[in-house]
């Protein structure tokens, strides 16, 4: 039986299931090449179907992370801001009948455009609530039979945060934290205090640059924006910091008397925002491990599964493994709401069918893959010089050239699911070179001077890194590197010590392992530098995609398959 997942606001997915496995998921922008598509994902349900080989007519259920209908609580927010500004009401109102006109109408009609679009089907449509999708998206594929379940994002329907427990085949809701309360609109609206973009998911940015400041702001913020209760609740004042108002570069009297005036988007960044970004993000963690007390005090479960874009918070995940009572926990790869195209469907075959729970999610590569074949006609295509080579020469010579300083563009394998480029489309370089991360930064990236770039690393060595075994395969959590480790892999330590690694397996990634044991070989240092393959676009999907960010950008060799391309010198 075949079920699909669809997501249809920001970061639009599909995910496709078929008796419990996990057949194919995919993000939208992969294919439109918009960050963070909003729309119904044509493309990525295109591709689920043909890398099934079935049509629209083989799938029994699709189900909807969304219930449009749900507006009431929504509606009572805005009107109760007009008390507090007539610019913050506003504010809600076009946001409102914007997603209303936008978005949730064309909710309602998804049915009939999909069978318009994909041709007729006796398939049965289900709309789910957003945040038990999240919550399904992590339990259902998690190595657990019971769990604690923790979801924090902006906002669903109406809820921000929810605990649920997880048990066998239910997913069953403890307590809901609703609107004007949200974790992750707090960060959002820290970000564009910073003068970033929340549209844009720049609150990576705000993570990252939290290591080079001092949480100074962090009583200000936790006593008048985020503070905390005595069950394990919290409080958003919106009175001082305002999510809406955020999003116009709005900021009140008081969090700009406080802090300084809200950051301009081209201004020089300043020891001040480096403050604030650390401060917002140390307040941030302590709000999260204070439910998670709360949660566990409720469950008394040991193991914990995480979702919602703020779990894609990986320093504070880290402080999670380490200082929650939990002794175990699980993060699926795509948290965010792409991730609810999984969950919706497993909620289908689970909730709603009560199939019996068989897969665990042990990787991200569901997306879609290419022959070396298709990849060398592509190459042909572009006119570009190339070599074609059995992994026996290509491993070690792509070692090599990583090892002699290059900038390798790696394109193997199905793309990953989720934000995190894991070894199949990746930009590799070498951790021992101090000033790799600037160069990456700076001149192919082309994004900011304090962006943090992640090993990806054999995992049987983790041990050695951070001085305890550690399985991360969806570079999910920041640890503490050992001190003696740091100097021999300075461009993928952070500045606080910290790393955020790919733990890669032989079982998951053998080709992948193999590279990295090739440049372990060389070097006797058994990791290589890996971030997303992409310049200031979303990460590449296809084969065509990497050519043409090769001929754009500034690196030196690219690996379509078996196919190697040095650029000329």
């Amino acid at each position: 039986m075949y079920i699909l997942g669809l997501t249809t606001l920001g970061d639009a997915a599909a995910t496709l299931i078929c008796d419990g496995r996990l057949i194919a998921a995919a993000e939208e922008e992969r294919f439109s090449r918009v960050k963070h598509h909003s729309g119904f994902p044509y493309e990525a349900v295109e591709y689920c179907l043909s890398e099934a080989g079935i049509t629209m007519a083989d799938v029994e259920h699709i189900a909807l992370y969304w219930k449009p209908w749900v507006l009431r609580h929504k509606a009572m927010q805005a009107v109760k801001s007009l008390r507090i500004s007539r610019d913050m009401f506003m504010a809600r109102v076009d946001r409102g009948v914007t997603q209303v006109s936008g978005s949730y109408l064309g909710m309602l009609k998804l049915p009939r455009l999909i069978r318009e679009r994909f041709g007729p089907s006796r398939f049965k449509f289900h709309y789910q609530e957003h945040h038990l999708c999240h919550a399904a998206s992590a339990f259902y594929v998690s190595p657990f039979e019971t769990a604690a379940i923790l979801t924090m994002d902006g906002t669903g329907e109406e809820t921000t945060t929810m605990w649920s427990r997880g048990e066998g085949t239910r997913v069953r809701p403890l307590k809901r934290i609703k609107l004007p309360h949200s974790l992750g609109q707090f960060y959002s609206a820290v970000t564009n205090f910073l003068g970033f973009d929340m549209f844009g998911g720049d609150e990576w940015k705000v993570m990252g640059l939290a290591a080079y400041g001092r949480p100074v702001y962090s009583d200000f913020l936790s006593r008048r924006v985020l503070s905390l209760n005595g069950s394990h609740d919290f409080h958003i004042n919106i009175n001082v910091l305002d999510h809406h108002l955020a999003k116009r570069y709005q900021f009140g009297e008081e969090i700009t008397r406080e802090l300084g005036p809200a950051r301009q988007k081209n201004e020089e960044i300043a020891g001040r925002h480096q403050d604030i970004a650390a401060s917002a993000q140390r307040v941030l963690e302590d709000a999260v491990l204070h439910l998670l007390d709360g949660l566990y005090e409720e469950t008394r479960e040991e193991n914990l599964c995480l979702a919602g874009g703020v779990a894609f918070n990986s320093v504070m995940n880290g402080r999670i493994m380490l200082e929650s009572p939990f002794k175990r926990f699980f993060v699926q790869p795509a948290a965010g709401d792409a991730g609810c195209s999984l969950g919706a469907a497993y909620l289908i075959h689970h909730n709603l069918l009560k199939q019996p729970r068989s897969f665990q999610m042990e990787h991200a590569y569901y997306g879609p893959g290419f022959t070396s074949e298709e990849c060398a006609a592509a190459l042909s295509a572009a006119g570009l010089s190339f070599e074609t080579l059995p992994d026996s020469e290509l491993l070690p010579r792509v070692a090599r050239l990583i090892a002699d300083g290059g900038i390798v563009g790696w394109f193997q394998g199905r793309m990953e699911f989720g934000p995190r480029a894991l070894g199949d489309r990746s930009f590799l370089a070498d951790p021992r070179r101090a000033d790799m991360r600037e160069l990456l930064n700076k001149k192919v990236k082309l994004r900011e001077w304090f962006r943090p770039l992640a090993p990806s690393m054999l995992e049987e060595v983790s041990g050695d890194l951070f001085g305890r075994p550690h399985r991360d395969p969806f570079m999910i959590t920041v640890l503490s590197v050992v001190e003696e480790q740091r100097e021999h892999i300075p461009a993928v330590v952070h500045i606080d010590g910290t790393a955020r690694p790919q733990t890669v397996s032989r079982k998951t990634n053998p080709r992948y392992w193999e590279l990295i044991s090739e440049f372990k070989r060389i070097t006797g240092v058994p990791l290589l530098l890996n971030t997303s393959f992409n310049v200031q676009e979303p990460i590449v999907c296809t084969p065509d995609d990497a050519i043409r960010t090769f001929k754009n950008a500034s690196f030196d060799a690219l690996v379509l398959e078996n196919n190697l391309v040095q650029r000329a010198k």
